[in-house]
């Protein structure tokens, strides 16, 4: 007994001693992680295809030092404002890979430029380490041209200006139809109808709008004679861009006033 007491004794101290020694110190106790790497796995300052699906993966391995096992692996991906957590989960042992793909919505009006993917890995003791890897979108993105019309009755509210984040529900006192914004959108006026000829792309469109300043509202179109129009306005709505071109109002007098405003959108 006396020799087992003897020898914890001096482990202890040893174990004191070590902790006190600066040759002992692990100066970078962190985890270590990286993205994989290969002819199919997407790579920082890689440009991708838009319509393409890319191999996408990360290593993580304890410290070669401290031993400590891994204990959590976040991934996430943000594109301009916007950001997702791809993934948050609990991990173990001394080494974790990750592998998923990486592949864009063909069905939605997004607007990508650039992304970037970050993967960071934390072990038992706290201890974290984060990599990040940017990639630009090669995004056919040109732009369609679609009809749309906007209809106000009396004293009803406007329909058909809702996806573009506009309200319709008054007209002026000297005659013009005013349309406002919602909540949450922002409207511009373009004095040069040239844009909508002009502006082809989505980047383009983007770079268009954050050059303009935004107004409180519109209102150039007449609600008692019908007219002809060249005039360009857009919007930003819940994180899409609208070009839009007026070409048309329409104004017939029959058990109120009937509006009709018509033109395109992009």
């Amino acid at each position: 007994m006396k020799k087992l007491a003897l020898a914890l004794v001096c482990l202890i101290g040893v174990a004191f001693l070590s902790s006190c020694d600066p040759k002992n110190v692990v100066e970078n106790p962190q985890p270590s992680i990286a993205f994989m790497t290969g002819e199919t796995f997407i790579e920082d300052g890689d440009v991708l295809d838009y319509y393409g699906t890319y191999d996408f993966g990360v290593t993580a391995a304890s410290n070669p030092e401290t031993l400590e096992d891994l204990a959590r692996l976040l991934i996430t991906f943000k594109s301009g404002d916007e950001s997702e957590v791809l993934l948050d989960s609990v991990i173990s042992g001394k080494e974790f890979t990750f592998q998923d793909v990486v592949y864009f919505y063909e069905d939605e009006k997004t607007i990508i430029g650039s992304f970037e993917i970050t993967a960071e890995v934390t072990d038992a003791a706290g201890e974290k380490k984060a990599v990040t890897l940017k990639c630009d979108v090669d995004l056919e993105d040109d732009l369609s041209p679609m009809d749309f019309t906007w209809h106000r009755h009396g004293g009803d509210d406007g329909t058909g200006l809702a996806e573009f984040g506009l309200s319709w529900t008054a007209n002026g006192k000297e005659d013009f139809a005013i349309i406002t914004p919602v909540e949450g959108a922002l409207l511009y006026e373009f004095d040069d109808p040239s844009v909508w000829e002009s502006t082809t792309t989505e980047t383009e469109l983007a770079a268009l709008f954050s050059e303009q300043p935004t107004i409180e509202k519109f209102n150039k179109v007449s609600a008692w004679s019908s007219q002809k129009y060249n005039l360009v306005i857009g919007t930003t709505y819940e994180g899409y861009n609208y070009l839009i071109h007026i070409t048309s109002g329409t104004v017939t007098k029959f058990k109120g006033t009937d509006i009709v405003i018509e033109g395109q959108f992009k």
